[in-house]
Parts: structure tokens; C-alpha cells; sequence
């Protein structure tokens, strides 16, 4: 009796210790997998960011990679320019030439500027063109510039943009590599932080490939198309390529200054005849100015006789002698001194008469 409650006892003390260690080792976990969680919650971020940086470190070293070895140089990235001055003796059908001359070899004019020059007898016409030609076909296109005009200056200008071009497209593909990379981990991503940043690093990401890609588009197109800027004047006497001797320079000189005599002469006269109803106004007005000058200037003269006659009328109605005696005082210098002896005679003649009939 006593063994039996005794293995009682013992079957129950050993079921409440496999209890509480159970209880215990459970309790143990739970705060492991819960401090877990906790530092997970703490800092959600930490791991993106880690791979983020992962990544950036990943595409130097493959950008480094990419750069240290060797570029091929067997198709070069070139950028031709040409400038071209010509001149023509007709310059619309110059112009018209190019323009049709551009657009059989597969290119187009990127810009036209055509001057009309006028109130001179030189001609001042002139024509300025930028055309994109293939770069395949630039040879033919100089070739019919040159055998149709004179070429005043030439110059060809290549620029190589190999290099450029190469960093240019591997950090393009970096790029590429990197937004896939952020794609897969935006997928991975369960937090909103850990979105809002993966997605904030993409647009980054994609902004700056945009940029790269339109890099080379631009780079395509002048590597593609060559450039050529096409000045044409329109003169009557092309500008000599070689250099001419003395005696004909002389003789050239001469002929051009009696040419420009007989233009001269002629604008002149082209001159006259279009401004004759200006000159015929000019005439009209200097007329009626020297019209009213002379009107002026005769009045003022038929003033001065009608104010002279009155005076003499006046002085022939018989003044006072006293008055004729002051007026012959100031008209002879001998009435200013009376005291040296000089005598005046003041009678009239109609006095000298009855005195003579007295004596």
C-alpha cells in the first residue's frame, strides 16, 4: 500500500517538472522570437538601405571593370562639320539646287536664311543653309557643291567622340542593371517605408537614365548626319582661286573702274528720274520763297520813295527863312562859324530886284 502511493507521487512530481520545463522553454522562445520581431519593427530600413549600398558598390566595380578594358575603336563615333562659302551668278537656282541635291541623298535642312540685298547697284544677294547629310553620302554632296560654284573656303572639321560615347553607354547599362535590381527588391518589400524608399531610389535611378539615353540619341544623330553650313553670295564677277599676275590686275583694275563710272552714271540718272516729283516740290517751294522775298523787299522800297517825296513836297511849300537858314546851316559847313568874316545872303531874288531898280 505504501509502495503504491508512493510511485503516486513520484509519477506527479515528475509530470509538473516535465510541465514547468516545457512551460519554461516555451516562455524562452516566445521572448527570443518576440525581441527578434522587436529589433525587425526597430529598424525596417537597415536591410534596404545595406543592399541598396551593396548595389552602388557593385556597379562601380563593374563600371570600373568596364572602363579598364580595352575599347574597340573599330567603329569610331565621329562628328564631321563642314563650312562652305561659294559664290553664284544666280542665286534661286543655286539654292534650289541644294535644296533638291540634299533631299535625294536622304538628308534635310535644318535651317535656310535667303537675303535680298537692294539700293545698290552691286548685288548683295545672299543665301545661308545648314544641312544634315548622311555621313555616308557627305563626299557626293560637297562634290556637286564644288563642280556647280565657286568655292571661296573650305574647311572640314571631326570630332571623335569614341570615348564618350563608351563611358556614356556603360553607365547607361549600370543603370539598367540597377533598376532591376530595385525592381526585385521592391517586390521583396512588406513595410511602407521600405516602398516609399525603393521606390524614391527607382525614380532616382530612371531620371538619371532618361538623361543618359537622350545623351545618346543626340550623339546618334550628329555621328549619324554630318553638318554642313552653306554661305552662297550672288556676284557678277567670281573671286579668282590663283593668284593673278601684275600686268593683269592692272588691266582687270582698269576695266572695273570704267565699269563702275558707267554704273555710276547710270544709277545717277535712274536716281534723277525717280526723285524728280521730290525735286519738283523743292523747285516750287525755293520759288515761292524768293517770290515773297522780293515782294518784301519792294514794298519796303515804295515805302521809302513815297516817305522821300512827301519830304521834298513839304520842303518845295516855301519854309520860314529862319528855317531855311537852319537848314542851310546844317547843309553847308561854313553856317557852323558866322564870326570869321564870311557874309551870308539871305535875300531872295525878287529883294535883289527892287533893290537893283532902286539904284
Amino acid at each position: 500500500m505504501k509502495k503504491r502511493q508512493f510511485g503516486i507521487i513520484l509519477a506527479s512530481a515528475v509530470m509538473t517538472a516535465s510541465v514547468v520545463l516545457s512551460g519554461c522553454g516555451a516562455s524562452g522562445a516566445t521572448k527570443d522570437s518576440y525581441m527578434a520581431t522587436e529589433s525587425a519593427m526597430e529598424a525596417p530600413s537597415y536591410g534596404v538601405y545595406e543592399e541598396a549600398a551593396s548595389m552602388d558598390m557593385a556597379d562601380n566595380k563593374m563600371a570600373g571593370s568596364e572602363a579598364g578594358k580595352v575599347v574597340d575603336t573599330s567603329n569610331r563615333k565621329l562628328i564631321t562639320t563642314v563650312n562652305l562659302s561659294a559664290e553664284t551668278d544666280d542665286l534661286d537656282s543655286t539654292v534650289n539646287e541644294v535644296e533638291r541635291k540634299v533631299k535625294e541623298l536622304g538628308g534635310y535642312i535644318e535651317s535656310s536664311n535667303v537675303y535680298n540685298g537692294s539700293g545698290s547697284y552691286r548685288s548683295s544677294r545672299s543665301a545661308s543653309l545648314t544641312a544634315r547629310i548622311p555621313a555616308t553620302r557627305l563626299d557626293e554632296f560637297v562634290e556637286s557643291i564644288e563642280g556647280s560654284n565657286n568655292i571661296v573656303s573650305k574647311s572640314v572639321n571631326v570630332d571623335d567622340v569614341t570615348l564618350s560615347y563608351v563611358d556614356i553607354e556603360s553607365r547607361k547599362n549600370s543603370l539598367k542593371t540597377e533598376e532591376k535590381r530595385l525592381l526585385e527588391i521592391l517586390e521583396k518589400a512588406e513595410t511602407v517605408e521600405d516602398i516609399i524608399t525603393i521606390e524614391d531610389k527607382l525614380a532616382n535611378v530612371r531620371y538619371e537614365l532618361e538623361s543618359i539615353e537622350s545623351q545618346l540619341r543626340s550623339y546618334d544623330n550628329r555621328v549619324d548626319y554630318s553638318t554642313v553650313y552653306l554661305d552662297i553670295d550672288e556676284v557678277a564677277i567670281f573671286t579668282p582661286v590663283e593668284k593673278e599676275g601684275a600686268f593683269a590686275r592692272m588691266g582687270k583694275g582698269f576695266m572695273q573702274s570704267l565699269k563702275d563710272v558707267a554704273e555710276g552714271l547710270v544709277e545717277f540718272c535712274v536716281w534723277l528720274v525717280t526723285h524728280i516729283p521730290q525735286i519738283i516740290v523743292l523747285i516750287i517751294v525755293v520759288l515761292i520763297f524768293i517770290l515773297i522775298g522780293r515782294a518784301l523787299i519792294t514794298g519796303g522800297n515804295k515805302r521809302r520813295a513815297k516817305k522821300a517825296a512827301k519830304m521834298q513836297a513839304k520842303y518845295a511849300a516855301g519854309p520860314q527863312p529862319q528855317n531855311m537858314a537852319n537848314a542851310a546851316n546844317m547843309q553847308t559847313p561854313q553856317a557852323a562859324a558866322p564870326n570869321v568874316g564870311t557874309h551870308v545872303d539871305v535875300s531872295t531874288p525878287e529883294d535883289k530886284g527892287n533893290n537893283g531898280n532902286q539904284q
